[in-house]
C-alpha cells in the first residue's frame, strides 16, 4: 500500500497491534509548549493534559516524557507532571529495546505527542482510537471524547 501511515485508520490499527505486541501503546510526549508554557505567554494546555491523565488512569499505556531539558530543570518538568496527574513512566528513556537489532539511539514509542511533530494529528489520531475501544471513562474525560477538533 502507497503511503499507509498517511492513513488515520492504518496509524490507528498500528497502535492496537503495538498494544498487542508490546502489551501497551507508548505515549511519548514532549514538555514545553506541549503541556507547559514555555515562552510564558499565557498558551493553556487543557486538552493535551485531559489526554494525558486518562492515558495514565489505563493501565494499557505508559508515559514517556522526552524532553531536551536537564539537570535540575528535569526533575522541575517530572515534578510538573507529577502534581498535574500525569506522571512519565519512563523519562528520556526507550522501554522497549531488547532487541539486538534495534538502535538504541533513537526513542522508541507507539505515538509521539510534540508541538514541534505533528502535535493536532498525533491528538487526533489518538483520540479516534480511544473512541472505538472501552474504557473507564470519568466524567472529567467526557469533554475529552465530545472534543470538537474531532469533527474538523
Amino acid at each position: 500500500m502507497e503511503d499507509r501511515y498517511l492513513r488515520q485508520k492504518e496509524c490507528i490499527d498500528r497502535l492496537w497491534g503495538e498494544l498487542k505486541k508490546y502489551d501497551h501503546i507508548y505515549v511519548a510526549f514532549d514538555f514545553d509548549n506541549t503541556v507547559f508554557d514555555f515562552h510564558n505567554i499565557g498558551d493553556t494546555f487543557p486538552r493535551m493534559e485531559t489526554l494525558l491523565r486518562f492515558l495514565k488512569r489505563n493501565e494499557e499505556f505508559k508515559l514517556i516524557l522526552f524532553t531536551c531539558n536537564g539537570g535540575d530543570k528535569l526533575l522541575e518538568c517530572i515534578e510538573y507532571c507529577k502534581n498535574n496527574g500525569y506522571e512519565p513512566d519512563y523519562v528520556n528513556e526507550n522501554p522497549v529495546v531488547n532487541n539486538a537489532h534495534y538502535v538504541v539511539q533513537k526513542p522508541y514509542y507507539s505515538i509521539l505527542l510534540d508541538d514541534r511533530a505533528g502535535l493536532g494529528e498525533a491528538y487526533l489520531t489518538l483520540l479516534a482510537a480511544l473512541k472505538g475501544k472501552i474504557f473507564t471513562i470519568e466524567e472529567e474525560d467526557k469533554p475529552l471524547f465530545e472534543d470538537q477538533l474531532l469533527n474538523y
